[in-house]
């Protein structure tokens, strides 16, 4: 029986190395580019929500968020609400980075998913989601 989990890992080992390189010139490394998109995309997230979304340690997302406040492409923000909660935004450089990121993923996406049919596509996401899904469950569990 094959590891199917080899294959989700080779692939997102792919897209790191090949985004590292992709992004290196615009000072975003060792998968700040990641990041950076998931902070566009839910402006306002917490560091806490973004470590989990991304299924990373705490202190690692803690050094990464500090590289990209140190570069301009993220500030944190005071909640209103709350005080204790520093809020994750994309400044104005790390919106201006957002087109790029989107190109990259769509550009991954694409050679990933060549040679697919659009149903065979639409199931791989359908399929790729319960897996994510099941495993999100899982890592609850072992905490």
């Amino acid at each position: 029986m094959q590891n199917y989990f080899r294959s989700i890992g080779l692939i997102a080992r792919a897209n790191a190395v090949i985004g590292n390189r992709v992004f290196k010139p615009d000072d975003l490394q060792s998968n700040q580019f990641i990041y950076l998109m998931r902070i566009v995309e839910n402006p306002g997230i917490t560091q806490t929500e973004l470590a989990d979304q991304l299924h990373v340690d705490p202190s690692t997302c803690l050094r990464t968020v500090r590289k990209l406040t140190d570069n301009d492409f993220v500030e944190r923000q005071l909640d209103s609400h709350n005080k204790k909660l520093r809020l994750l935004k994309a400044t104005a450089k790390g919106q201006a980075m957002y087109p790029a990121l989107r190109k990259y993923e769509q550009s991954i996406l694409t050679a990933g998913t060549a040679g697919l049919s659009t149903g065979e596509k639409a199931l791989l996401e359908e399929l790729l989601g319960k897996v994510a899904a099941n495993i999100r469950d899982f890592q609850h569990e072992q905490k």
